[in-house]
């Protein structure tokens, strides 16, 4: 009997002394993984001269990095059986910690790229193994608490990613960006390592399935591959983008027929017959698509065509993070009261949609009032959907399939942010040229108009006609950026439908 149980199965973590350590011990080690993800975007142009990169060439620092997270997040139920949950977030830590320091120390391409690596390697299994922690480290009834913290932890890093990596590039050096982890990551790795509970270990855990393992790691990592190559490789375009979509597609489905049919897969993949967990996972993918598509979105908008600085367009999109930060703690407050989960996501949609809604009214002579109020209204709405999905998606399962379907759950939040990059990025792209032919189409070169216009500027030359492409330019841009706030609220209303399908059911 005892082959089959975890290591200290009975013992109730929410009677530990220590729960606020590893409470914050853990939400450190979370927001350094997520903050990761964001805080290099800034300073990308200026490891380009470093390690001798062209723009395009140092894009596989983060490609790599999101493609060793897709690929080892799914894998945290098989190391939680085989290590425990309390050795895997230790070495977890240590290993990311490691690799954020050589990644520091790179001066070449082949090194950042090899060490940010493994760096998303190690970092994969923290936010599901935190996230399985702290769900059992605390009674069923406080675990709204659990999840509202680890939901402040997740939505950090998108929000300050971009004003930290921006300060630490402009005043210190982009290699900074690596080493504000190891400060941060030592305190968290020494408070885990004395109060982190050790749940999720098997005497006899399953065998590896390698044949599995290959056809995942094949699936995921050129499904990857393509949604962060695809815009600047022109898409379907390119051979590389239509053979890496064909060998992703024929892994994917060797993957999930091999999990079907196999008594010990890689990955459980039949816990998505549980309905909670299936449709929370799709909602939290919704979700990051609309998260990270709004942070992709309002950079550009602010520093390309507002004439804001990386600090400046920070501290105006900080905000949104503030409401959510505040919806969160009042998601968990309501659920430990017993309020209903979905009524709440019903709610943080609905203000979700209202503030982007009204991002729809950007232009190029906004105030920034105009940017940070609805960034608080949409910021209230992500935190009152993401707390109660976390809390459905485990509200069915069993403290032993926790740590699994949190892998999945996970990978479903990385991948939404993939696929929300990615299209915001081509719908961007696309929608400017789109609109820049059609405008460019109705200017007349032979109109009075136009001339008398110039005459009113002062304008001669050559100059006149440079000046009319950039206001082109600029305003045809402000078309894409719309339309990919027109898309984001799309996933909103998805996000409803989903709501309206949940059922919430007791085991």
């Amino acid at each position: 009997m005892a082959s089959g149980r975890e290591e200290q199965e009975n013992s109730p973590g929410a009677s530990s002394p220590h729960l606020v350590a590893v409470t914050v011990a853990v939400m450190t080690a979370i927001i350094l993984n997520v903050l990761d993800i964001t805080i290099v975007n800034v300073a990308l142009p200026h490891m380009e001269g470093s390690l001798h990169a062209n723009s395009n060439q140092i894009t596989w620092a983060l490609t790599t990095y999101m493609l060793a997270m897709v690929i080892v997040t799914p894998l945290t139920g098989l190391l939680v059986e085989r290590f425990g949950q309390r050795r895997l977030i230790l070495w977890s830590v240590s290993g990311f910690l490691l690799c954020s320091a050589l990644s520091g120390q790179s001066h070449t391409l082949t090194e950042i790229v090899l060490w940010r690596f493994f760096q998303g390697v190690f970092g994969a299994s923290l936010v599901p193994v935190g996230q399985a922690i702290l769900v059992e480290s605390y009674p069923r009834e406080k675990r709204g608490v659990a999840m509202a913290t680890l939901g402040m932890g997740t939505m950090l890093g998108p929000i300050v990613g971009p004003v930290l990596g921006g300060y630490l590039t402009e005043n210190l050096s982009w290699r900074w960006n690596f080493y504000v982890n190891l400060p941060v990551g030592v305190v968290a790795l020494v408070m885990l390592f004395f109060y982190a509970p050790d749940f999720g270990r098997k005497s006899q855990p399953r065998p590896l399935d390698f044949l599995g393992l290959v056809w995942m790691a094949v699936g995921l990592g050129g499904l990857q591959m393509v949604l962060s190559l695809g815009d600047q490789d022109n898409w379907f375009s390119s051979r590389f983008i239509i053979g890496s979509s064909i060998v992703s597609c024929l892994g994917l489905f060797l993957f999930a027929i091999h999990s079907l049919e196999t008594a010990h897969p890689v990955v459980n993949l039949r816990l998505l017959k549980d309905r909670a967990l299936a449709l929370a996972s799709l909602g939290i993918g919704l979700f990051g698509l609309a998260l990270y598509g709004t942070m992709v979105v309002l950079p550009i908008y602010l520093q390309n065509y507002m004439g804001y600085e990386a600090q400046t367009a920070g501290l105006v999109m900080a905000p949104q993070g503030v409401g959510s930060w505040i919806s969160m703690w009042m998601a968990g407050w309501l659920l430990n009261r017993g309020a209903n989960p979905r009524i709440m996501i019903s709610a943080g949609v609905l203000l979700g949609s209202l503030g982007t809604w009204l991002s729809l009214h950007y232009n190029l002579d906004i105030s920034p009032a105009w940017i940070v109020w609805p960034g608080v209204i949409r910021g209230l709405g992500l935190g009152l959907v993401s707390i109660p999905l976390f809390t459905l998606a485990f509200s069915t399962l069993s403290k032993a399939e926790t740590p699994e379907g949190s892998g999945i759950f996970n990978l479903m939040r990385n991948l939404g942010g993939s696929i929300g990059i990615a299209f915001v990025s081509t719908i961007m792209t696309e929608e400017a040229q789109s609109a820049w032919n059609q405008m460019g189409g109705h200017v007349n070169p032979f109109s009075p108009a136009l001339y008398r216009y110039f005459g009113m500027t002062n304008i001669h030359g050559q100059t006149q006609w440079a000046v009319l492409g950039q206001m082109l330019e600029r305003q045809a841009a402000m078309r894409g950026i719309l339309d990919a706030f027109v898309f984001l609220l799309g996933a909103f209303v998805a996000v409803l439908l989903i709501v309206l399908a949940m059922k919430p059911r007791r085991r």
